[in-house]
Parts: structure tokens; sequence; C-alpha cells
């Protein structure tokens, strides 16, 4: 993983919770009240913070993915990338939340994605095989790790769905309707190749909705 801290100069948060403190919360939400707090604090005090800036690479493809990552600010890019340099984004992240390696593959074997930020971003970042290993040995693992994958394969049946069956018009009003800030936020020809069709049909679904 490319990890390269971005000067604090100029980079503030109107949140004045401790970095820790937000990964704590995210933590106890996913695994459920009952959780042990020690545990959770431990799991959170791994985290360390890295910051970096707009454009930088998180993990870049042919690298390995071994951490767990929670967004503390700032926006994520999931990408593919061809021989000749053409991007394809494969999803978006934002404050709160957390996101690992999930497949076997993608951490026993080199990225086929990059990880970019979309904005300035403060990253919290653990081990990967640490923080599961903890888990383990508190039969807790499942629990943390099934809702997010079934989260993820339900995300991706529907977006092959709507790609394949659903008029570009369509697509990006669903995303608008689930994902308002995402919409908001995300640059008009990163979401276009996200939902599948050109800048310039976006741009004119946007200006005069067909």
């Amino acid at each position: 993983m490319s990890i390269q801290p971005l000067n604090h100069a100029g980079f503030d948060t109107d949140d004045t919770r401790p970095g820790n403190a937000k990964v704590r919360e995210a933590l106890a939400l996913a695994l459920g009240g009952d959780t042990a707090s020690s545990l959770v604090t431990r799991l959170a005090d791994a985290f360390v913070e890295r910051r970096f800036r707009k454009a930088e690479a998180v993990l870049l493809a042919g690298e390995q993915w071994q951490q767990v990552l929670f967004i503390e600010q700032g926006m994520l890019r999931l990408y593919y990338s061809d021989e000749e340099g053409r991007e394809f984004n494969k999803g978006f992240f934002q404050e709160g939340q957390l996101i690992w390696p999930v497949a076997p593959s993608a951490r026993q074997e080199p990225s086929l994605f990059s990880i970019l930020c979309l904005e300035h971003c403060s990253i919290r970042v653990a081990d990967f095989d640490w923080f599961r290993r903890q888990l383990e040995s508190a039969g807790l693992w499942s629990r943390f790790a099934l809702p997010f994958t079934e989260w993820l394969a339900e995300e991706k049946f529907l977006r092959e769905y709507e790609l394949l069956l659903y008029p570009a018009l369509e697509r990006y009003q669903h995303f608008q309707n689930q994902y308002p800030e995402l919409a908001a936020r995300v640059p008009d020809y990163h979401l276009a190749s996200y939902l599948g069709m050109s800048n310039v049909t976006l741009s004119r679904i946007k200006r005069h909705g067909v």
C-alpha cells in the first residue's frame, strides 16, 4: 500500500472528536452493543491516522491490500484501469465507512484495482491480519464480516442488473435517490463512468432530464 502523510496545514475538520473515538463508534455499530467495550477500544486504538492529498493513491493496482481502512474525512474511489490508461470506476466510499479486502484473493494476490482520494482524506489504518485475529479469537469475525460482505454482493447484483436493463436516465435517477450525497460530491466524469454512460450523456440528463 502506498501511504504518504499529508501536511496538516490548511486541512481541518469541523468534527473535533478524536479520530479513534469515531473508529470505536463505527466498530461498536458493526459488532453490536453487546460486544465488550475493552475489545472495541483495543481494536480502535490499533488504527493509525494517515492523511492523503486529493488524487493521491491509497492503494495502487499490483500492490497487496492488507489494511482495514476507516474513512475519517474525505471520499475514496475504487477503479480498474487498462493498458491504455482508461479508468473504470468500481465504487465510492465516504466518511464513517470501514472498508477492507473482503475476498481472500484481494488479500493474497496483487490488487486488480486502485484506491484514490477524490478529496483530501484523513484515513485510519489498521493491519488486516491482526484485526481479523482479534475478532476470530472473540468469536466475532462472522458478525463483523458477513453484513458487509452481503451488502457488497447485493450492491454488485443490483448494479449489474441496472447496467444491463435500465436506460441511462433511470440509472442516474436511481443512484441519485439512493445516494444523494454521493451524487452531489462525485465529479460528473467519475459518476458517468460508474453508471456506464458517457460524460456527455450524464450532462444532458442533469440539464434536461432526458
